[in-house]
């Protein structure tokens, strides 16, 4: 593995005129489908594993929750296909089967653990650049999470930009703070603060990234790729609102994650506009729905989530390729 914390050649200086920005949605196992299309673009660009993968082609990669952890990876130089057989082969340890899903993420402690996700972490960066703190990464580089000991969005970005985190999380907790998922996993705590998922008030962070990116390069042209994780039409059915109070804790949170997403993509479609800013998401069929929650990572969700994304990128490559292409291409 190359050295993760050297700069590659061709690495952007802040004067560029050019920025592309890559922007990764939160949404549990379902991230396989950012790194299915991930890894599919980067098979067209010609992407290799020497090349340091697709990651490599965008000036700034910000992320939340599953999509945080992609682009620390990403960041990194950890090729896209890489991401994706560790989603496979780690996904069915993160979110085993549980009798009573639904009831014990109402009742009770966060029905799974975080050492397997932690596990899967320390598998793709390595026990040293896991213990390295955020901050110390030359490469730009921003992760939502939400603070809960301050109640504050707290944005975890690299030396590079002007979020650069000052409570001196390393990589690890980083990466554990962006994801823990309320009512899924426990809270983390680290620094003497205490994190829960930065979907709860960022799950689609481009807006963010968008005002980082024209805080560094203020005179530069953006372009931004998007990629949402196939989660399922946010519309719901007025009979199916909870009755009790306690019944409200696991659709709101669900309502409010797919509310900001909706909000925070069309405001940064509206200010980049359609040549220089491309969303790339697939929403389930309604049978397909129930097999692609947030913490199901089955067969069938395993093959539903490649599926949705090779049918995505296909449509893409066939109706978008210059598009892309002019976001994608080399510095």
């Amino acid at each position: 593995m190359p050295d993760q914390f050297k700069l590659p050649q061709g690495q952007p200086a802040l004067g560029r005129q050019r920025v592309r920005i890559l922007s990764l949605s939160g949404g549990g196992y379902r991230g396989l489908f950012s790194a299915q299309v991930l890894a599919r673009l980067e098979a067209d660009l010609g992407g290799t594993d020497a090349a340091g993968g697709i990651g490599q082609r965008f000036d700034l990669i910000a992320g939340t929750s599953i999509g945080g952890i992609l682009a620390c990876a990403l960041s990194l130089g950890v090729p896209a296909h890489r991401l994706v057989r560790l989603l496979v082969d780690h996904g069915p340890r993160i979110f085993p089967p549980l009798r009573l899903r639904a009831m014990r993420r109402y009742i009770g402690k966060a029905p799974y653990r975080p050492e397997p996700l932690r596990d899967a972490m320390v598998a793709c960066l390595t026990p040293q650049v896991a213990a390295t703190p955020i901050a110390r990464h030359p490469r730009p580089l921003l992760l939502t999470t939400l603070d809960w000991t301050t109640a504050s969005l707290h944005l975890l970005g690299s030396q590079a930009t002007p979020a650069e985190d000052a409570l001196g999380l390393s990589f690890l907790d980083a990466m554990l703070a962006t994801s823990a998922a309320p009512t899924y996993f426990p809270p983390h705590r680290a620094r003497n603060h205490t994190f829960v998922d930065g979907g709860l008030v960022a799950n689609a962070p481009d807006m963010l990234a968008l005002r980082c990116a024209r805080e560094m390069w203020p005179t530069a042209q953006i372009s931004m790729l998007s990629i949402g994780t196939a989660n399922p039409l946010g519309g719901r059915n007025p009979a199916d609102m909870p009755r009790r109070a306690y019944q409200w804790a696991v659709p709101v949170i669900e309502v409010l994650m797919h509310a900001q997403e909706t909000r925070a993509t069309a405001e940064c479609a509206a200010e980049l506009g359609p040549q220089h800013y491309l969303r790339l998401n697939a929403h389930p069929g309604e049978a397909q729905t129930a097999h692609v929650a947030l913490d199901t990572a089955t067969d069938g969700s395993t093959q539903i989530l490649l599926g949705l994304a090779d049918a995505l990128v296909n449509d893409a490559l066939a109706k978008q390729r210059a598009q892309l292409h002019g976001i994608l291409k080399s510095h």
